[in-house]
């Protein structure tokens, strides 16, 4: 499958105020990544729609040639509300963030959603959905869906109104419903009515353990219309990458290869490196023999492990190429399509 000019599956790095942590858009692309997902709602708190309309967008602004995906801002409805009560409001209307150092209040809706996302220039839009845990309560769950619903409903009006670009610009929704079969699948089913681009898995995608919630995510993929692209958010893990692809999915995200990087878990054809462990202080072995990257062409363990050892910048830079070139490599020839 394709999406533009892009062969599926596919991995998108978090970008999220238009950088990838530690590395330059040069070293970005020299990854082979081709497509990056930003964060609608910081950057609307950083630079917000006026602003960054008049910079021309994220690509113009981070001089990126590639793809970008927005997110909604339904993470943070998750994450800064719904974990934090005290710091926003939510109604069927309109979601009110509070911030904990001065009491002011962001507004967001689904329409002004999509507008910072055409201020982004985004190529792929989401949603505005209501984001839950994996294991919210059927009450919590079915306000989740009837919020995501009506709020899919607005946005995919609000995008359709201002689209003068039909063939260059594309908008996903989010299915919702916790693990309750008949609610994901109401979900689904009248977000297939409203006919959008491509469907993501909503929720979180794995349970208080950190482990895959593989029935969840099968029985939201098999709801997917197999001719559009499906996108399981925050899945990061290489194995839970390959369990997905499996079930269906070829669109992933997540912060896992670049954070690990930072903290020196790197990822091998031989399984994890853990850089700064002692062994590895005097290996003139590059991290992983089987890699193209820059930084197994240039450099050794040795170098990566002294660099990060000492908390040096360019430590952190080199083992967020490797990390980020290894799963743009997982996806292009180890997984089976």
């Amino acid at each position: 499958m394709k999406l533009f000019s892009l062969d599926l599956p596919i991995f998108m790095p978090d970008a999220t105020l238009g950088t990838v942590r530690a590395v330059s858009t040069d070293q970005l692309k020299n990854t082979n990544t081709k497509m990056v997902v930003v964060n609608t709602y910081h950057l609307y708190l950083t630079l917000g729609i006026e602003n960054l309309t008049k910079l021309g967008g994220i690509k113009k602004l981070m001089n990126w040639d590639g793809y970008i995906l927005s997110d909604s801002g339904g993470f943070q409805v998750y994450s800064l509300i719904h974990k934090k009560s005290n710091l926003g409001k939510i109604t069927q209307y309109v979601v009110y963030f509070k911030s904990p150092v001065n009491g002011s209040k962001t507004l967001l809706t689904p329409e002004i959603s999509i507008d910072m996302q055409y201020a982004i220039d985004s190529d792929i839009f989401i949603a505005l959905d209501d984001c839950r845990y994996s294991g919210v309560s059927r009450r919590d769950a079915e306000t989740s869906v009837n919020y995501t619903i009506d709020w899919a409903r607005r946005a995919r009006d609000h995008f359709d109104k201002k689209n003068t670009r039909p063939n260059n610009k594309k908008i996903f929704a989010v299915i919702q419903g916790g693990s309750f079969k008949d609610l994901r699948e109401r979900c689904a089913r009248e977000l297939i009515e409203m006919d959008f681009d491509g469907y993501c898995f909503g929720g979180w995608p794995v349970d208080d353990k950190g482990i895959l919630v593989e029935d969840i995510l099968k029985l939201v993929a098999d709801l997917m219309p197999v001719h559009k692209p499906r996108y399981a958010m925050g899945v990061g893990k290489p194995e839970d990458i390959e369990k997905c692809v499996q079930l269906g999915y070829n669109m992933f995200d997540c912060v896992i290869p670049t954070r690990n990087a930072r903290h020196g878990i790197l990822y091998s054809s031989n399984g994890i490196v853990r850089i700064k462990h002692t062994k590895y202080k005097l290996d003139t072995n590059p991290i992983d023999s089987n890699c193209g990257c820059e930084t197994c062409r240039n450099y050794t363990r040795a170098y990566v492990h002294h660099l990060l050892k000492n908390n040096e910048i360019l430590g952190k830079t080199l083992a967020t190429i490797h990390n980020l070139y290894y799963y743009q490599d997982l996806l292009k020839k180890n997984v089976k399509i």
